[in-house]
Protein backbone atom coordinates (compact mmCIF):
# COMPACT_ATOMS: atom_id res chain seq x y z
CA UNK A 1 0.00 0.00 0.00
CA UNK A 2 2.98 2.09 0.81
CA UNK A 3 4.40 1.81 -2.75
CA UNK A 4 0.69 2.77 -3.90
CA UNK A 5 0.58 6.06 -1.82
CA UNK A 6 4.09 7.17 -2.71
CA UNK A 7 3.49 6.67 -6.72
CA UNK A 8 6.60 3.87 -6.75
CA UNK A 9 4.55 1.63 -9.78
CA UNK A 10 3.96 1.50 -13.30
CA UNK A 11 0.59 2.31 -15.10
CA UNK A 12 -0.01 -0.09 -18.51
CA UNK A 13 -3.02 0.30 -20.52
CA UNK A 14 -4.56 -2.94 -21.86
CA UNK A 15 -6.37 -2.69 -25.15
CA UNK A 16 -10.46 -4.43 -24.89
CA UNK A 17 -12.72 -6.03 -27.33
CA UNK A 18 -16.29 -4.42 -28.76
CA UNK A 19 -19.02 -6.50 -29.97
CA UNK A 20 -22.05 -5.65 -30.90
CA UNK A 21 -24.76 -8.61 -31.92
CA UNK A 22 -27.17 -8.27 -34.72
CA UNK A 23 -30.06 -9.52 -33.85
CA UNK A 24 -33.90 -11.04 -36.26
CA UNK A 25 -36.03 -7.80 -36.23
CA UNK A 26 -33.49 -5.41 -35.86
CA UNK A 27 -32.47 -5.67 -31.90
CA UNK A 28 -28.90 -5.23 -30.89
CA UNK A 29 -26.99 -6.44 -28.29
CA UNK A 30 -23.42 -5.22 -26.87
CA UNK A 31 -20.57 -5.98 -24.49
CA UNK A 32 -17.31 -5.33 -23.88
CA UNK A 33 -14.04 -7.68 -23.09
CA UNK A 34 -10.47 -6.97 -22.02
CA UNK A 35 -9.67 -11.13 -22.82
CA UNK A 36 -11.28 -12.65 -25.29
CA UNK A 37 -14.69 -12.83 -26.97
CA UNK A 38 -15.60 -16.56 -27.95
CA UNK A 39 -18.55 -17.68 -30.27
CA UNK A 40 -19.00 -21.27 -29.34
CA UNK A 41 -22.45 -23.71 -29.90
CA UNK A 42 -24.77 -23.54 -27.43
CA UNK A 43 -27.02 -26.88 -27.04
CA UNK A 44 -26.19 -29.73 -28.37
CA UNK A 45 -22.52 -31.05 -29.91
CA UNK A 46 -22.66 -29.57 -33.13
CA UNK A 47 -19.75 -28.21 -35.74
CA UNK A 48 -20.37 -24.55 -36.24
CA UNK A 49 -20.15 -22.42 -39.58
CA UNK A 50 -19.01 -18.96 -39.39
CA UNK A 51 -18.87 -16.63 -42.42
CA UNK A 52 -15.52 -14.46 -41.42
CA UNK A 53 -15.58 -10.52 -42.77
CA UNK A 54 -12.62 -7.89 -42.11
CA UNK A 55 -13.53 -4.55 -43.42
CA UNK A 56 -16.54 -5.66 -45.21
CA UNK A 57 -14.64 -7.80 -47.53
CA UNK A 58 -15.07 -11.63 -47.42
CA UNK A 59 -11.82 -13.43 -45.41
CA UNK A 60 -13.40 -17.00 -45.32
CA UNK A 61 -16.18 -19.62 -43.93
CA UNK A 62 -14.97 -22.08 -40.95
CA UNK A 63 -16.42 -25.05 -39.92
CA UNK A 64 -15.46 -25.25 -36.50
CA UNK A 65 -16.42 -26.08 -32.73
CA UNK A 66 -16.35 -21.81 -32.12
CA UNK A 67 -14.00 -18.98 -32.58
CA UNK A 68 -12.34 -17.01 -30.45
CA UNK A 69 -11.43 -13.08 -31.25
CA UNK A 70 -9.01 -12.21 -28.35
CA UNK A 71 -6.84 -9.15 -27.39
CA UNK A 72 -2.72 -9.56 -26.38
CA UNK A 73 -3.86 -9.66 -22.79
CA UNK A 74 -6.19 -12.45 -23.49
CA UNK A 75 -3.64 -14.22 -25.75
CA UNK A 76 -2.16 -16.47 -22.57
CA UNK A 77 -6.21 -18.31 -22.12
CA UNK A 78 -7.95 -20.13 -24.31
CA UNK A 79 -6.54 -18.70 -27.44
CA UNK A 80 -3.56 -20.09 -26.14
CA UNK A 81 -5.22 -23.88 -25.05
CA UNK A 82 -6.54 -23.56 -28.70
CA UNK A 83 -3.36 -23.36 -30.45
CA UNK A 84 -3.23 -19.63 -30.66
CA UNK A 85 0.36 -17.28 -30.37
CA UNK A 86 1.44 -15.74 -27.26
CA UNK A 87 1.45 -11.64 -27.60
CA UNK A 88 3.38 -9.19 -25.68
CA UNK A 89 0.26 -8.13 -23.18
CA UNK A 90 0.79 -4.06 -24.39
CA UNK A 91 0.48 -4.86 -28.30
CA UNK A 92 -2.54 -3.72 -30.14
CA UNK A 93 -4.10 -6.30 -32.13
CA UNK A 94 -6.39 -8.45 -32.57
CA UNK A 95 -6.38 -12.26 -33.03
CA UNK A 96 -9.00 -14.77 -34.45
CA UNK A 97 -8.40 -18.72 -33.51
CA UNK A 98 -10.40 -21.17 -34.12
CA UNK A 99 -11.51 -23.70 -31.78
CA UNK A 100 -10.53 -27.56 -33.05
CA UNK A 101 -11.31 -26.31 -37.01
CA UNK A 102 -12.68 -28.71 -39.33
CA UNK A 103 -10.00 -28.65 -41.41
CA UNK A 104 -6.58 -29.15 -41.68
CA UNK A 105 -5.37 -25.92 -43.25
CA UNK A 106 -6.90 -23.16 -40.70
CA UNK A 107 -4.76 -21.17 -38.30
CA UNK A 108 -4.78 -18.35 -36.50
CA UNK A 109 -5.06 -14.68 -38.06
CA UNK A 110 -3.69 -11.75 -36.19
CA UNK A 111 -5.83 -8.45 -37.60
CA UNK A 112 -5.07 -4.69 -36.95
CA UNK A 113 -6.61 -3.69 -34.16
CA UNK A 114 -8.23 -1.12 -36.42
CA UNK A 115 -9.67 -4.14 -37.87
CA UNK A 116 -13.32 -4.17 -38.27
CA UNK A 117 -14.41 -8.02 -38.08
CA UNK A 118 -18.06 -9.61 -38.38
CA UNK A 119 -19.13 -12.73 -37.60
CA UNK A 120 -22.09 -14.67 -39.45
CA UNK A 121 -23.70 -17.70 -38.74
CA UNK A 122 -24.83 -18.59 -42.34
CA UNK A 123 -28.03 -21.00 -43.55
CA UNK A 124 -26.79 -24.69 -43.04
CA UNK A 125 -27.10 -26.78 -46.62
CA UNK A 126 -29.35 -29.13 -44.52
CA UNK A 127 -31.42 -25.67 -43.87
CA UNK A 128 -31.21 -26.50 -40.66
CA UNK A 129 -30.97 -23.35 -37.36
CA UNK A 130 -27.97 -23.25 -36.22
CA UNK A 131 -27.53 -21.86 -32.17
CA UNK A 132 -24.48 -20.46 -31.02
CA UNK A 133 -23.77 -18.13 -28.21
CA UNK A 134 -21.29 -14.99 -28.01
CA UNK A 135 -19.43 -15.05 -24.63
CA UNK A 136 -17.25 -12.09 -23.38
CA UNK A 137 -14.80 -12.73 -20.85
CA UNK A 138 -16.70 -16.04 -20.30
CA UNK A 139 -19.66 -14.02 -18.54
CA UNK A 140 -21.60 -12.30 -20.31
CA UNK A 141 -23.57 -13.99 -23.15
CA UNK A 142 -25.22 -12.80 -26.15
CA UNK A 143 -27.52 -16.08 -28.05
CA UNK A 144 -27.02 -15.88 -32.19
CA UNK A 145 -28.97 -18.25 -34.41
CA UNK A 146 -28.59 -18.47 -37.90
CA UNK A 147 -28.83 -15.46 -39.80
CA UNK A 148 -27.66 -12.83 -37.26
CA UNK A 149 -24.17 -12.26 -36.81
CA UNK A 150 -21.67 -10.11 -34.19
CA UNK A 151 -19.38 -7.25 -34.87
CA UNK A 152 -16.32 -6.76 -33.06
CA UNK A 153 -13.92 -3.80 -32.71
CA UNK A 154 -11.15 -2.51 -30.57
CA UNK A 155 -12.80 -0.85 -27.77
CA UNK A 156 -12.63 2.60 -27.10
CA UNK A 157 -12.46 1.41 -23.49
CA UNK A 158 -9.10 0.18 -21.65
CA UNK A 159 -8.05 -1.16 -18.57
CA UNK A 160 -5.56 0.63 -16.75
CA UNK A 161 -3.21 -1.78 -14.60
CA UNK A 162 -1.00 -0.73 -11.88
CA UNK A 163 2.28 -2.69 -11.60
CA UNK A 164 4.23 -3.34 -8.58
CA UNK A 165 6.74 -5.27 -9.64
CA UNK A 166 9.13 -4.68 -12.20
CA UNK A 167 9.49 -8.29 -14.02
CA UNK A 168 8.72 -7.87 -17.53
CA UNK A 169 6.56 -10.70 -19.74
CA UNK A 170 9.15 -11.55 -21.42
CA UNK A 171 10.85 -12.47 -17.94
CA UNK A 172 7.88 -14.24 -17.02
CA UNK A 173 7.43 -16.08 -20.22
CA UNK A 174 10.76 -17.37 -19.85
CA UNK A 175 10.40 -18.37 -16.32
CA UNK A 176 7.21 -20.04 -17.48
CA UNK A 177 9.04 -22.02 -20.35
CA UNK A 178 12.01 -23.13 -18.81
CA UNK A 179 9.86 -25.08 -15.58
Amino acid sequence: MERLIQGDYERESRMMLYGRAFLEAGRTEEGWALNDIVIARKGPLQIIRFNIYVNGQFLNDYSADGMIVTTPTGSTGYNLSAGGPLVEPKAKLIMLTPICPHTLNQRSIILSAEDVIEIEIPQNSDGSVQTVEASFDGSHGIPLRTGEKIRITQSEKITEFLRLNRVSFLEVLHGKMSE
